[in-house]
């Protein structure tokens, strides 16, 4: 059953431009992990953290272990995304976060563009072996 934790941050946005876009002028595929990554970290950082911070001063990192991405529509050049996740799944040492980017429309609601599901894993800076997610990290109040 899922958590359905959203986290209790501004949705991020992203201006779609050249470079993210392929020879067809679609967003290149690859992007989207890119796009899903920096929304992870904004999420990150509005709790003062980081990728860095977890490491040096909690001893944890959070590797993707598994991702499963769908694509439903295209996006393009110049597009606005807006970017969501929702943790599906929260284990001791592993989380399943549902990213989905959405495109923005002053004519409509915002149209599902493509989705990801990701499986990330707590490890152990020295070891690599898994930790236990901190309870902290998910305090809907940070």
């Amino acid at each position: 059953m899922p958590t359905a934790y959203s986290p209790n941050t501004s949705p991020f946005l992203f201006r779609v431009c050249y470079s993210d876009t392929d020879a067809a002028g679609f967003i290149y595929h690859g992007r989207y992990l890119e796009i899903f990554e920096r929304s992870r970290a904004q999420w990150l950082f509005e709790r003062d953290l980081s990728p860095s911070k977890l490491a040096s001063e909690f001893g944890i990192l959070l590797p993707v272990r598994e991702l499963t991405m769908s694509f439903h529509k295209p996006g393009r050049l110049d597009d606005l995304l807006l970017i969501d996740q929702v943790i599906e799944h929260r284990g001791r040492a592993q989380i399943a976060v549902k990213q989905t980017a959405r495109r923005i429309s002053d004519k409509a609601d915002p149209e599902l563009i493509a989705s990801a599901l990701l499986h990330i894993v707590c490890v152990d800076t020295a070891t690599l072996r898994p930790k236990g997610l901190p309870d902290w990290l998910f305090a809907a109040d940070q």
